[in-house]
């Protein structure tokens, strides 16, 4: 899990405020986030789909301490990619999944394929 707080810049006439997010390694989901001045952490039930898409953030440190159980269930292989990253491909009721780029934008990837 990731810990990021945005630093996005909005070029808008009203201000938007960037909070504190609790996001897994790929940062495609939300678990939970705290509000700007606040100090609570607001929880999902559920992960939601997170975008960093034209924004910007910086990793901080954990001050609240919230923690999750991120491992999925079923059967998990660790990936060299191709430029010395490393992945996580799991298998769960035969579907396979990803941590890599590829794969979220594509569904697909050659990591799952050599597994």
């Amino acid at each position: 899990m990731k810990i990021i707080e945005e630093i996005t810049e909005w070029d808008t006439e009203y201000a938007v405020p960037n909070h504190v997010y609790f996001v897994n390694d790929s940062r495609d989901k939300m678990f939970a986030y705290v509000a700007v001045g606040s100090v609570k952490v607001q929880e999902f039930k559920k992960p939601i789909k997170f975008s960093v898409s034209r924004r910007r953030f910086r990793e901080v440190a954990n001050t609240w301490g919230y923690t999750v159980d991120e491992q999925p269930a079923g059967q998990t292989w660790t990936v060299a990619g191709s430029k010395g990253a490393e992945y996580v491909v799991t298998e769960l009721d035969g579907v396979k999944t990803c941590t890599c780029s590829g794969f979220k934008f594509r569904g697909n990837c050659r990591h799952i394929t050599i597994i």
